[in-house]
Order: C-alpha cells, then structure tokens, then sequence
C-alpha cells in the first residue's frame, strides 16, 4: 500500500522546488541588504542633504513639481515616494532625483 504523498517523492519534484524556494529567500535577504548609499552625487540629483537645500534649489516643490523626487529617511533606513509630502520634509536626511 503507497503511503499518502510517496507520488510526489518519487517524481523528484519536492527537491528541486525547495531549493527553488531556499534560493528566492536567499535573493531577497541579499538585495534588501544592498541600499543605496547617499550621498552619491554620480547617480542622483540632490535637492536636499543634512537639513540644507543644495544649490541651485531654495525650497521644496510645490504639485507636480515634486513628482519623481525620493524621500531618504534615514531611520527607516528607506526612501519614500515626495509626491504626497505635505510639509515636515525636514526630517528627511536626503531629498534626491536619478540623474538623466
């Protein structure tokens, strides 16, 4: 009498997708582990470092202007989307762009 599941032990499928899944959680451990570093002035534009506009910007973007501008919170280790920032920038480390 074959015991419940010998079907899918014998046709070796078991192995290859618990290496398959060992393997996806081991990409995501990795690629979460890879921020980015900021600053770095080679890959983005800075509106805002360290609690001080950077030249040529004087102030945060008003609407559509803050469309495609990231929010580098450094206690949460993450960047966040500016667009819907409603004042309280200020305690963002970095406010930046990807160069174009």
């Amino acid at each position: 009498m074959k015991r419940k599941g010998s079907a899918l032990r014998g046709s070796g499928i078991i192995g290859p997708l618990r290496s398959a899944c060992m393997g996806f959680a081991t990409l995501l451990l990795l690629s979460a582990c890879n921020e980015v570093e900021h600053p770095d002035l080679s890959k983005y534009e800075y509106l805002y470092s360290d609690g001080a506009f950077v030249q040529p910007y004087r102030s945060f973007p008003r609407g559509r202007g803050r469309e495609g501008w990231q929010c580098y919170d450094k206690a949460a280790g993450r960047a966040f989307d500016c667009t819907f920032v409603r004042g309280g920038f200020e305690h963002f480390q970095y406010i930046f762009r990807p160069r174009t």
